[in-house]
């Protein structure tokens, strides 16, 4: 089994060889440009498969993953000067919230209008997607279960102050606001998309059956089959510091013999779902490849 820990600001670029084709559709005659396989936005140039992704394949990624990382993930970045390739000039300074009164038992009761707050007065906040283990791992669930939920963290406090904030400006008595939507397609298609690239550059290629090209190249929308996450412990115990881990690895009994996973944790430290993604079956020796024998 491999595993790694990266932390993304200290991580050194890791550049890997070119595989001499598109690793999401195979073509070989296309231009092919370098591919982060670990987005940049979230670990900047971390690890690079060169010239391994043809323009095709990469525009119908960034439409979903552009989505995740600016609309989803976007202002946790800004919050924690995350790797952007906007200029810092041109990088968000205020975000609008708009805010609302409730009643006591949490009902809409008033529109209180849209406030424009400093990225730096906003309460540190991220908002992922947890699941249930793949499809391909468990028995059968009902479709609802299937779905999963939002996830979130959230510095309470800070939204308390800012929540009072407006209130005595309003004079509003509950006051709450929307923040931290999830798109679950578009979230959990771009987990797939990173452990395909992953394992295509830990491993190459030839080492597996693909499982998720459909899904990258959304001529599938059923991301149950081989997304979701890891109920189960992570493989080391100390994740201070640590802003992403990654674990790649392969079944090795029962059922599941020869499948190939990826184990992919955003900051762990926060008690954030830790995904997991099959990723193919193996068609070679895993152990031989990484010893370097074949």
């Amino acid at each position: 089994m491999k595993f790694d820990v990266h932390e993304l600001y200290k991580s050194k670029t890791i550049r890997m060889p070119s595989p001499g084709q598109c690793i999401y559709c195979g073509d070989k005659e296309a231009k092919l440009r370098d591919e982060h396989v670990i987005p940049y936005a979230l670990a900047a140039n971390m690890m690079i498969l060169e010239k391994s992704c043809c323009e095709t394949c990469q525009n119908i990624i960034q439409r979903y993953e552009q989505e995740v990382l600016k609309k989803q993930l976007g202002i946790f970045r800004a919050q924690v000067d995350a790797p952007s390739r906007t200029k810092k000039k041109d990088r968000i300074t205020h975000v609008d919230l708009q805010f609302v009164e409730l009643d006591d038992t949490g009902q809409l009761m008033r529109d209180l209008g849209i406030h424009s707050i400093p990225v730096e007065e906003l309460p540190l906040a991220v908002h992922l997607w947890q699941s249930p283990m793949p499809r391909r791992l468990r028995p059968p669930i009902t479709l609802r279960q299937e779905q999963g939920t939002s996830w979130s963290f959230v510095d309470h406090d800070g939204i308390n102050v800012l929540c009072n904030k407006v209130r005595e400006e309003t004079g509003a008595n509950h006051v709450a606001y929307k923040s931290g939507e999830v798109n679950r397609l578009h979230y959990l298609r771009s987990l797939a998309k990173t452990a395909h690239a992953y394992a295509a550059a830990q491993y190459g290629l030839d080492a597996f059956e693909p499982y998720l090209l459909d899904l990258i190249l959304c001529r599938s929308n059923d991301v149950a089959e081989f997304v979701g996450d890891d109920p189960f412990e992570s493989p080391v115990e100390d994740t201070d510091g640590h802003t992403l881990q990654i674990f790649l690895g392969e079944a090795m009994g029962g059922e599941e013999q020869g499948l190939i996973a990826t184990r992919f944790q955003l900051y762990p430290t926060l008690g954030s779902p830790a995904h997991l993604v099959v990723v193919g079956k193996a068609k070679i020796d895993i152990q031989k490849r990484l010893a370097g024998e074949i």
